[in-house]
């Protein structure tokens, strides 16, 4: 026969539909149970260590009531944990068990600034925080724990220390919106650096805001990498769209390596440029002096392109025609390599994951600073999840 406590403890289960939701009721009342036992277990543990304390130094020290605290755990937040007091303040119980605490806030923060990497916005964040972990959080305070990850020493990519272990070097460029600058002022030139190891291990070595891609903006950039162990020893090929800033800076900081112009900036450049009733032709030739298999017999048929254009066509075929040469470096090098080595398609993956990240801000930064420490934080966090190899490595 039941006792009367079974009686009453049967009465208060729920009415369940399914066997599903009776899973639910038991995993929710496990979890509540846990907390109040990591509840039970932190005051057992602070009021012990205080014991031990007052036997050791003053035993007249009386206990005084509690004060509450709460943490984060694994099963959620957990509240009003209780936490003896002294009667007299001493600054030297330094409780251990305290630090129980402090190591849940490094964890909460850490989470928040993952999630803040993962491109969720601040005010997802705060909802997410709620649900997740049944606490309000304010979209202020998300902002600045973030702030204060991204402006740490070792978040700062353009402060990191680099090796000369590195065969290309691909540079590029985007531009993103900033807020503050007035209506004809109000975009901002992320401009970046990706370099690729023998093994075809790839990363992130600097980048910079600039208002213009320029020759000085370049040049700073690629000095600070230089400046930061990155001498240039190994450098087999340096990849860039068709910006002449670009390769004037190059020729400055590194006059020894080779220049590869990104082909599919190239193409684009000179459809550009065409009108819309020659478009399909024009392209047509292009593919057809890409497709060459000698530097000779590219060179060859870009110049009968220009020929053939040159009356209908005179913008593109001028475009055309700068820098043409660049172009065609890749074919120095072995030929499993040259769809690899002739485009910042690489590169250009990282601008989308960039693009992609800021659509929480609808894409447009309140600031440059904001710009950059957020262009950091991605940037840290590909380097940081980049595979060991890349689709461009030089062991075929």
């Amino acid at each position: 026969m039941p006792t009367q406590n079974n009686r009453n403890t049967i009465r208060k289960l729920p009415l369940v539909a399914g066997e599903k939701e009776l899973q639910k009721f038991l995993e929710q009342n496990m979890v509540d149970n846990l907390k109040q036992l990591i509840k039970i277990t932190v005051q057992i543990m602070v009021r012990a260590e205080m014991e031990v304390f007052r036997q050791q130094f003053d035993e007249k020290l009386q206990f005084n009531g509690n004060y509450f605290r709460q943490m984060f755990s694994t099963f959620g937040k957990v509240s009003d944990i209780p936490i003896p007091r002294f009667r007299t303040s001493l600054d030297r119980a330094e409780l251990r068990t305290m630090d129980v605490f402090d190591k849940e806030k490094e964890r909460f923060t850490a989470l928040i600034g993952q999630m803040h990497l993962m491109g969720i916005s601040q005010r997802k964040i705060k909802q997410l925080t709620r649900l997740c972990l049944g606490t309000n959080i304010s979209t202020n305070r998300v902002g600045t724990i973030y702030k204060e990850l991204a402006d740490s020493e070792e978040m700062n990519i353009n402060s990191q220390p680099l090796d000369d272990n590195f065969e290309y070097l691909l540079l590029d460029g985007i531009w993103e919106k900033t807020k503050g600058y007035g209506w004809d002022n109000n975009r901002t030139t992320l401009l970046c650096v990706l370099g690729v190891r023998p093994n075809g291990e790839r990363k992130v070595l600097g980048f910079t805001l600039s208002r213009a891609e320029d020759i000085e903006s370049w040049k700073k950039l690629l000095l600070g990498i230089k400046r930061r162990g990155l001498k240039g020893n190994n450098l087999k090929l340096i990849i860039t769209d068709d910006h002449s800033s670009i390769k004037v800076a190059v020729d400055s900081i590194y006059p020894h390596t080779p220049i590869q112009l990104c082909v599919v900036h190239k193409i684009r450049n000179v459809l550009g440029k065409t009108t819309h009733k020659n478009k399909v032709a024009m392209a047509e030739d292009l593919k057809i002096i890409f497709k060459s298999t000698t530097r000779d017999e590219a060179i060859k048929r870009a110049k009968h392109t220009v020929r053939k254009w040159y009356v209908a066509e005179a913008k593109a075929t001028e475009s055309l025609r700068h820098n043409i040469e660049y172009c065609f470096t890749y074919m120095q090098f072995p030929r499993n390599l040259w769809s690899k080595i002739r485009t910042t398609n690489i590169l250009e993956r990282e601008f989308r994951e960039v693009r992609r990240r800021i659509k929480v801000f609808d894409n447009t930064f309140q600031s440059d600073e904001s710009a950059h420490r957020y262009a950091n934080t991605i940037f840290t966090n590909l380097n940081n999840n980049y595979p060991l190899k890349s689709t461009l490595h030089t062991k075929s």
